[in-house]
């Protein structure tokens, strides 16, 4: 679970007003990124195999994914 959060912890910027929180991208993604993004590394890397594996997502995940796609950054808070 740490690696999980750590993988998107990485992904975390600040300040902006509508984000994705990371404790939610955990909770939601965490066991797709497992399932097919294990070890591809974190920010951008992880954003594109989500992006890559897409159609196999959980809906939750696919909705967060979306919204970090449309612009959404994602924060720790």
């Amino acid at each position: 679970m740490r690696i999980t959060i750590a993988i998107f912890a990485a992904l975390a910027l600040t300040g902006a007003a509508h984000a994705v929180s990371v404790w939610d991208l955990q909770a939601k993604c965490g066991d797709d990124a497992k399932a097919y993004c294990k070890g591809v590394g974190y920010g951008d890397a992880m954003q594109e195999c989500l992006n890559k594996y897409k159609k196999q997502l959980s809906a939750p995940c696919k909705l967060l994914v979306d919204r970090i796609n449309g612009g959404e950054k994602v924060s720790l808070f």
